[in-house]
């Protein structure tokens, strides 16, 4: 329900369940949060409608009670940043078969947002998403590196296909503020980078064919 306020109270995207990136050790995890009850499983194979019209970026913060987020749509100053707990993100809202539906990928994880800011470059520019399809993404492994903070492990994201964006994403869309809205703000929209070392990456596993979205 959308409050004369302009907010969205009660709204199921408020409780969309996630899809967690280990930018560290690397493995992905599935959390079935919806708002009352919580579950966590292991995903072996992460393929997705990867929902670049949802993309948001800002601050976050994951706590014990659940990430704080400050979100805007991408093109959109950065809010002032609400702590030095907070870390620049970025969150997009993909597409899983079998009737899983709607997840979240949030992360402030370096690796993990320069792997979706490549994805990001290689689906924007191509002439699929001009059209209006929405690219099949899949992670095919995880590349290991050395960092002076520590190591860390980088998803390869690959696209495999576009189809018709599912109905259920539209109402996820992420429209940047009318521009006489947006306050003057000196931050910037990208992480900074660091320099890395790359290890050799694990050896190739045989993949199960690409899932029917419907």
């Amino acid at each position: 329900m959308t409050t004369g306020f302009g907010l969205s109270i009660g709204s199921g995207k408020d409780f969309l369940p996630s899809i967690r990136i280990n930018g560290k050790d690397g493995g992905v995890e599935r959390s079935t949060w919806d708002g009352s009850e919580r579950g966590l499983e292991v995903v072996d194979d992460l393929v997705c409608l990867m929902d670049w019209a949802t993309l948001q970026v800002g601050w976050v913060e994951f706590t014990d009670r659940g990430p704080d987020k400050r979100l805007v749509a991408i093109g959109d100053p950065l809010p002032d940043r609400p702590s030095e707990k907070h870390k620049q993100g970025v969150q997009v809202v993909v597409y899983l078969p079998g009737g899983l539906g709607c997840h979240e990928i949030c992360s402030t994880a370096i690796g993990v947002v320069g792997a979706l800011e490549r994805i990001y470059d290689a689906s924007i520019a191509a002439p699929e998403w001009q059209q209006g399809k929405v690219p099949v993404v899949r992670l095919t492994e995880f590349q290991k590196e050395k960092t002076k903070h520590g190591n860390r492990a980088v998803p390869v994201f690959e696209i495999l296909d576009w189809k018709d964006r599912p109905a259920e994403l539209d109402e996820h869309k992420a429209a940047p503020k009318p521009r006489a809205a947006i306050p003057a703000s000196t931050s910037t929209s990208r992480p900074a980078a660091t320099g890395s070392t790359q290890m050799t990456p694990p050896a190739s596993v045989t993949r199960a064919p690409v899932p029917d979205f419907g």
